[in-house]
C-alpha cells in the first residue's frame, strides 16, 4: 500500500492531475503509477435495424459499423498510449519511479482493483465528456469517493505546489483521525495549516479545536486559527475563506457512511466538489 495511482484521460485537467500526483509522490517518496481506463460505451446504432432499411442493406450496414467500432477502439486505445507515454516521460525526467497501466473497464471498478497497492487516488475534477462547464463534476467522483477507502485528491486545471493548506475541524471523531493523518504525513511538511473551525462552537468543541492547534504545532506546523462565523452554508463559508486567503489546498472528509451523517457531510463534499477554488484532498 505505497502508490500513488493518477487517473489520467484527454481532458484538459490531465496535465494538472499529472502534476499534482508528480507532486504527492516527491513529497510522500512514494511510487508514481499513471492509469488510463477504457470504459465500454454503448452504441447509438446497435440493435436490429430490419424495421428502416432493407435486409440485404441492414447487413452492409451492420459490417460498416463493426469496421467502425473497431477503428474507433483501436484509436482510442493509441490515444490512451500516447498520454501514458507523455506523462510517464515528464515524471521519469524528475528522477521518480513511474510505471503505467491502461485497462478496459469502469474506472471505480479499476481503482478497487488496485485499492490494496494504492496509498493515495489523484483524479481530475472534470474529465472529457464536461469539457466547458467549469462547475460540472465528473461522474465518476462521487462514485469513486464513496467506495474508495484510500485518500483522494481531487484536482481542476491550472494546479499549482500549494504553500498553504485549509483544514476544515468540526470536532469530530473524523476531523481528529484526519488531524492525525496529516500529522504522520510528510506530504503536508512546511506548509502553513489554516486551522478552519465554522460556526458557534460549544465548551467541548472549543478544547477540541485549542487541542488540535497544540497538536500540530508541536508537530512543527505553522498555524493561522481561523473560528469563522457560518456566512449563508459551510461550502460558502470555507470558500469565501479560500477567496480571501489565496490558499492552495483545501482538506476536509469525504462522504459519511451512516444515512444521517451522508445526508449533511455528504452534501458539504459536493458542494466543495463544484465550487472550491482549490484543490480538495478528501480522507475518509
Amino acid at each position: 500500500m505505497n502508490q500513488i495511482i493518477a487517473c489520467v484521460d484527454g481532458s484538459r485537467v490531465n496535465d494538472s492531475v499529472s502534476a499534482a500526483a508528480v507532486w504527492m509522490a516527491s513529497r510522500i517518496h512514494a511510487p508514481l503509477t499513471f492509469l488510463h481506463v477504457l470504459e465500454h460505451t454503448d452504441s447509438a446504432m446497435n440493435g436490429d435495424l430490419s424495421g428502416t432499411i432493407g435486409f440485404d442493406a441492414r447487413e452492409d450496414l451492420l459490417s460498416e459499423l463493426i469496421d467502425l467500432d473497431s477503428q474507433r477502439a483501436q484509436l482510442e486505445l493509441q490515444h490512451g498510449k500516447l498520454i501514458l507515454e507523455a506523462v510517464t516521460r515528464r515524471a521519469e525526467g524528475l528522477g521518480l519511479e513511474v510505471s503505467a497501466i491502461q485497462r478496459h473497464g469502469g474506472l471505480t471498478e479499476t481503482l478497487i482493483e488496485y485499492e490494496p497497492v494504492a496509498r493515495a487516488v489523484v483524479i481530475g475534477r472534470r474529465g472529457e465528456a464536461h469539457e466547458g462547464f467549469p462547475s460540472a463534476i465528473g461522474s465518476h467522483i462521487e462514485h469513486v469517493l464513496r467506495t474508495l477507502q484510500r485518500p483522494v485528491f481531487v484536482v481542476a486545471e491550472n494546479f499549482q505546489e500549494p504553500q498553504e493548506f485549509v483544514l476544515a475541524f468540526d470536532g469530530s471523531q473524523t476531523a481528529k483521525k484526519i488531524l492525525d493523518l496529516v500529522v504522520r504525513s510528510s506530504l503536508l511538511e512546511g506548509l502553513t495549516c489554516h486551522l478552519v473551525m465554522i460556526g458557534n462552537a460549544d465548551k467541548e468543541r472549543k478544547a477540541s479545536y485549542d487541542a488540535s492547534v497544540e497538536q500540530l504545532t508541536l508537530s512543527g506546523f505553522s498555524i493561522v486559527r481561523a473560528e469563522l462565523e457560518l456566512q449563508g452554508s459551510v461550502v460558502e463559508t470555507l470558500v469565501d475563506y479560500q477567496r480571501q486567503k489565496k490558499i492552495g489546498l483545501t482538506i476536509m472528509g469525504a462522504y459519511g457512511h451512516s444515512r444521517i451523517r451522508q445526508f449533511f457531510v455528504g452534501s458539504q463534499t459536493t458542494g466543495m466538489l463544484q465550487r472550491s477554488l482549490t484543490p480538495l484532498l478528501l480522507l475518509r
